[in-house]
């Protein structure tokens, strides 16, 4: 069956699902799927600059089911358009889309129906920087804040998350601050200012994931998500000295992934 999607009035960003899934089955979209216990959303992205449709975005779909993240995806076609099915029925799932170095923030979506029947919006930001910017994290509760301000995160507590990297959570971190700076970015303690050390001596926190240092510091926590998380721990500098003589005067960041340690 040939499926018919309406088009958008407004040039925004966003997804939209389709008004004519009304009018198909679930079985039209997700064939073999089972309505019973699974369900499904199909919508489409377009550009809010050029008002037009993008194809090649990814469209992901996580979900926490027996304490671990769950995640579906999908790409859109050359219309546009995507179909994400296998969705656990009545769940609640956060949607996101990513396209080239631009990326949506969390839009949380209830499974309530086989084949979702109501418009799921999804803005993607213009510009690369924006999207660093993840829910607002840091405002969104006394669990998200406790986590954003402590010294030791744990696995368990990034459930509750949107799916993210850990470069976009401890971009939010605030015991750390992230400097640009000519040819890279650098990671800092909130406590190390200009006052107590110079600028010129500025140098990067060491970043240290199972106990391996990483040269690339920046790109390795791009390229990390949350859920290969087993403990995150913030040294100070006094710490990080302890543990790691001369190596740790910075600071340090240690990463343990998911069976490790």
């Amino acid at each position: 069956m040939r499926k018919s999607f309406a088009r958008l009035a407004a040039p925004a960003l966003f997804f939209v699902v389709a008004e004519s899934a009304a009018a198909q089955s679930f079985a039209d979209f997700c064939p073999g799927g089972d309505e019973e216990t699974e369900a499904a959303v199909v919508g489409f992205v377009t550009d809010p600059e050029a008002g037009t449709l993008v194809p090649g975005a990814t469209v992901a779909a996580s979900w926490v089911e027996d304490d671990a993240r769950q995640r579906a995806e999908a790409q859109t076609n050359m219309e546009g358009v995507y179909t994400i099915c296998g969705l656990p029925k009545d769940t609640e799932v956060s949607l996101r889309a990513v396209f080239a170095d631009r990326r949506g923030p969390e839009v949380p979506y209830t499974t309530s129906a086989a084949l979702a029947q109501q418009d799921v919006e999804i803005s993607l930001t213009g510009e690369a920087e924006e999207r660093l910017e993840v829910g607002s994290l840091a405002s969104g509760g006394g669990g998200r804040t406790r986590v954003l301000g402590s010294e030791i995160i744990r696995g368990e507590d990034l459930l509750a998350f949107p799916e993210m990297t850990v470069y976009e959570l401890l971009r939010q971190h605030s015991l750390l601050r992230f400097d640009r700076r000519t040819g890279g970015e650098r990671i800092l303690l909130q406590s190390v200012t200009a006052s107590n050390w110079s600028v010129s001596r500025m140098q990067s926190v060491v970043v240290r994931i199972n106990e391996r240092r990483e040269p690339d510091a920046v790109n390795a926590l791009r390229e990390m998500s949350i859920d290969e998380v087993s403990r995150i721990e913030i040294l100070s500098r006094t710490q990080a000295s302890a543990r790691y003589g001369g190596a740790g005067y910075v600071g340090a960041i240690v990463i343990t992934t998911r069976g490790r340690g």
